[in-house]
């Protein structure tokens, strides 16, 4: 779908989100891998990653157990205070790897690094991605 806007001449603008619940340092490196692949074959022209916030009235909010996760305890005074902050079990540090992931974006969206290993956007070692460097375009070829 991405890629019939972007042959159409529509400008296709990826809203990204990282640091859910769980996610672990893999998964952030193999969703980076998927947005490389999105931008090297003309599926996105722009993007920004989005730190995921627990709200009171989300699902993760609601059920905190569902996701593995705790709930800290909201501050005092209801009104307008809607963010809470959570415990993750994995103890990733997804402050570190979102410096990464948006150095990443900000350069794929001007074609520079997209030959690269998703790895040299972080200043520490992350594991290698999972996913094959040519799935996008394989999908694409399916069609």
């Amino acid at each position: 779908m991405t890629r019939a806007f972007s042959d159409a001449g529509i400008l296709v603008h990826a809203y990204l989100m990282y640091g859910f619940p769980t996610q672990t340092v893999q998964d952030t490196v193999d969703a980076l891998e998927y947005v490389r692949q999105l931008f090297e074959n003309g599926c996105i022209q722009s993007g920004f990653f989005h730190r995921f916030a627990c709200t009171v009235h989300s699902p993760v909010g609601q059920n905190p157990e569902d996701y593995g996760v705790t709930l800290a305890p909201l501050p005092p005074g209801g009104f307008a205070k809607n963010d809470v902050a959570f415990i993750d079990p994995t103890g990733v540090d997804h402050d570190a790897l979102g410096a990464g992931l948006k150095k990443a974006i900000y350069n794929y969206m001007h074609g520079i690094g997209l030959e690269e290993d998703v790895r040299m956007w972080f200043p520490f070692k992350v594991p290698k991605t999972t996913v094959r460097r040519d799935r996008i375009a394989r999908a694409l070829g399916a069609r």
